[in-house]
């Protein structure tokens, strides 16, 4: 018997196609004669309530906000408009006010969650700029000062994760990377990450410049779109550049910082720590191995094996972009001087 905690994709994808699949086949079936009265309430139900409580269920659930249902049942009633005939339909048109009366309300909501973070951010750049930090890189100092005025929410962490990568694409380009020393150790000098994601940019300028125009052709507001998107793409890479030149790995009698690019972070208290060796594990994890484990190694045209593996006392929550969470008992690492890292970090466990 397949198991449901394994393969919950095989079932929702199972799931997913036979509500569809079976209202399909109702309005497509000229054989059945005429439909009962009930029968689009029925498929309203099932593409508004029965589909979005499936995504919620496998997808949503412990991961996401419940507000994310919303647009789901609005993309169930698009899927509807488009197998339900129009006539049957007609009657039942007010459903669509609702959902868009809904959706409203929630993005009038996020617009006043976004304006109020603008009215604090002289008070956040005054805070940053005057209050002392024991690691001086940008997030580390900008988090600091973001949680004096902000209460944790998703869309301040979707917000602070922007105001990351804006930082890093386009102000961060006159400021020298830290050198490495006693407490500093860089881990990109020996990869090819940064010549990785060049070779993405230069992708996604070719790819803009020249799918921008013929998309133009068919539709200006999906080209519009699609370039700024591309445009978004391209910040992301170049902020991601910059973090992973000027974040290195850094140990303090407190505390191992692991910041890797903008993307994710993790801050391990030196007493968490239960020990560093050579990592001597295989060299593909499964999904369910990777799950403990925060991988602070770079992308790479060949992903390489870690050099180290540290192991925690208990699970420490690393974070990643747009303030997802999940909580780790492991870390692995590759270390432009591993022997000296590895000295420097057992000193301090000892």
């Amino acid at each position: 018997m397949i198991s449901l905690s394994k393969n919950k994709w095989f079932w929702f994808s199972l799931l997913l196609a036979l509500v569809i699949s079976s209202n399909l086949l109702i309005y497509r079936l000229e054989s059945l004669g005429p439909l009962p009265t009930g029968m689009v309430i029925g498929s309203l139900f099932d593409f508004i309530v029965t589909i979005p409580l499936l995504v919620y269920f496998f997808i949503i659930r412990k991961r996401y906000s419940l507000k994310y249902i919303l647009p789901i049942m609005i993309a169930g009633y698009g899927a509807a408009v488009l197998i339900i005939p129009h006539g049957l339909l007609s009657a039942y048109s007010f459903v669509k006010y609702i959902l868009f009366a809904g959706e409203a309300a929630f993005f009038l909501l996020e617009i006043y969650v976004v304006v109020k973070l603008f009215i604090k951010i002289p008070a956040i750049i005054k805070s940053y700029r005057k209050n002392y930090s024991e690691i001086p890189t940008f997030p580390y100092r900008m988090k600091q000062a973001w949680d004096q005025h902000l209460k944790p929410s998703r869309a301040q962490e979707f917000f602070f994760s922007d105001v990351t990568m804006f930082y890093y694409s386009l102000f961060s380009w006159r400021k020298k990377p830290w050198p490495s020393d006693d407490w500093r150790y860089s881990f990109h000098k020996k990869t090819g990450a940064i010549t990785l994601y060049i070779m993405l940019i230069h992708a996604v300028v070719l790819e803009s410049l020249g799918f921008h125009f013929l998309l133009h052709s068919w539709s200006e507001l999906v080209a519009i779109i699609v370039l700024i998107l591309n445009v978004y793409t391209l910040l992301f890479f170049l902020g991601e550049i910059q973090a992973i030149r000027h974040c290195p790995i850094m140990i303090t009698d407190k505390y191992l910082y692991l910041q890797v690019g903008i993307m994710k972070q993790l801050i391990v208290p030196i007493e968490k720590i239960k020990s560093i060796h050579v990592y001597n594990g295989p060299d593909k994890l499964t999904k369910e191995e990777t799950k403990d484990i925060f991988d602070a190694t770079l992308s790479d045209f060949f992903k390489e094996k870690p050099q180290f593996e540290v192991e925690l006392d208990h699970a420490v929550e690393a974070r990643f972009m747009y303030g997802f969470k999940r909580r780790v008992n492991k870390v692995h690492l590759r270390i432009d001087e591993p022997q000296r890292f590895y000295h420097a970090l057992l000193e301090k466990i000892n």
